[in-house]
This record gives C-alpha cells, sequence and structure tokens, in this order.
C-alpha cells in the first residue's frame, strides 16, 4: 500500500471517529475541504508542516499516522501520552473560539484568506508567519474568541455575528498581532525556514556563514532586534551579509 494511500485512510477513520466532517476537520487545521478530500482520496499528501496539527486535532501518534514502529509510553498507555502531548507545548500562535463560531471558519477556511494574509505579511515585511492554529474551544463562550501566543492571551473578546466577515476580521487581528509581536513570535524553526528560503534561490548568501559559523539562534536574537527596530527583514541578504561582516571584524556590532 502507498504511504499517501494510508496516511489518507488513518485521517479519514479518525475523522469520521470523532465525527468531524471535512468542512470541520479543514477549518482546524488551517486547510481546505479539497485538500483533505484529496489526501483521503490517496491523490494528495498533506505538508510536513501539517502533520503536527492533524496528529492534535486527530489526537494519535505521529507513528500511528505514519505507519512506523510504536513507542513504548508510561504505563503502557497511549491516551495518557497523547493527553500529556497535546498540552506539553505552547504553540507560537493560536486562534480558538466558540462553538458558535465554527460554521463561519468552515466558510472561510476555503476562500484561502489566512495564506492571502500570510502572504501579504511576508511580502511587505519579511515576517513568516508561522502556522495558524484554528482551534474551537468549549471553555469559551459561544461567541467569544482568544489569540494566543505560547499560551499568553494576546486579545480575547465576543463576535457580534457569524458568518464570511467575521472570519476575515479575525484572521486580519490575528495577523496584526502577529506584526505587532513577531519579535516574541519568531522562533528558531521560522529562522531555519527563512534561512533555507534564502539559499534555494542565492545559496552564495548562505554557505559557510548559517550554521557553521552563526547559530540559528545567534541569527534569531539578532532578528529579533531588527524587528524592535524597523518591524522589517525582508532584505535577508543584506541582513545576512551585516552580520558576517560583524563576526569577521572582532569589535563591531
Amino acid at each position: 500500500m502507498k504511504t499517501d494511500n494510508r496516511i489518507g485512510e488513518v485521517i479519514s477513520r479518525g475523522r469520521q471517529n470523532l465525527k468531524m466532517t471535512q468542512e470541520d476537520f479543514a477549518s482546524r487545521l488551517g486547510v481546505t475541504p479539497q485538500a483533505v478530500s484529496k489526501w483521503e482520496c490517496g491523490t494528495g499528501m498533506p505538508d510536513v508542516s501539517l502533520l503536527a496539527g492533524i496528529c492534535s486535532v486527530l489526537k494519535i501518534r505521529g507513528n500511528e499516522l505514519l505507519g512506523t514502529e510504536e513507542d513504548i509510553v508510561e504505563n503502557g498507555s497511549l491516551k495518557m501520552g497523547r493527553e500529556i502531548r497535546d498540552v506539553m507545548i505552547a504553540e507560537p500562535l493560536v486562534l480558538q473560539f466558540g462553538l458558535e463560531l465554527v460554521p463561519c471558519f468552515a466558510e472561510g477556511v476555503p476562500t484561502n484568506y489566512v495564506n492571502q494574509k500570510r502572504a501579504e505579511l511576508a511580502g511587505t515585511t519579511g515576517m513568516l508567519m508561522p502556522i495558524l492554529r484554528l482551534r474551537d474551544h468549549s471553555l469559551l463562550g459561544p461567541m467569544e474568541y482568544e489569540i494566543r501566543s505560547y499560551d499568553k492571551v494576546l486579545l480575547k473578546g465576543e463576535a457580534e455575528t457569524v458568518g464570511e466577515q467575521t472570519f476575515r476580521s479575525l484572521i486580519d487581528r490575528t495577523v496584526e498581532l502577529c506584526y505587532e509581536k513577531y519579535d516574541t513570535i519568531l522562533n528558531k524553526h521560522l529562522v531555519k525556514i527563512m534561512v533555507d528560503n534564502v539559499k534555494s534561490q542565492y545559496p552564495g548568501v548562505v554557505d559557510g556563514l548559517v550554521p557553521e559559523r552563526i547559530s540559528y539562534l545567534e541569527l534569531l536574537q539578532h532578528l529579533r532586534k531588527k524587528v524592535r527596530e524597523t518591524h522589517n527583514i525582508r532584505d535577508m541578504i543584506h541582513i545576512l551579509e551585516e552580520l558576517e561582516s560583524s563576526y569577521s571584524c572582532p569589535g563591531v556590532n
């Protein structure tokens, strides 16, 4: 059996066990229902960046999704292991919403609006927005929402209506907060993606520099400073060249 067929079958079975439609499942991941349909039919594969989110929504282990060997977990309880894993990592950017807002996300996600806003942010500022986790939350009021970053509540409010415009408004506010708080949202994983992007187009800028001479942590700290100063890191080529120069000239910061 091909790997993509197996992954699609695991997704389909897990989704149906949780009594979720393809639209519900897609809204939680920030993808389109059409993408989910392709995965389940075996005609497409989810991006690797979505695998952790898929496992989280389906409450399964990565091994179960990929069909690799089982891990040994404490007390032999897979369920306990999953529950611990679900709460042990605070994610960079999460938009949680009450149950009455679920329909507006189910309708809004297929418009590709999240990716559109992510591209706009990257194109104007160079800021790579992390994967936005969209989650309904039973502890919130039916029309309430929360925007969180690493478990810190950046904004909490209550929507007045349910519809596509509500969805767009909440996504807009999330992207604005990502821009405003990017120095704290930025992490080593995002920095590596940025560096890999530069390397794929201009390898001479990166080769032998990152991570050989400058670690991702050092570059992260430098980019955080740039974000606080200018709120723009789009010129990554010159940022890397300037950083290399400072490392080549002792005493120059």
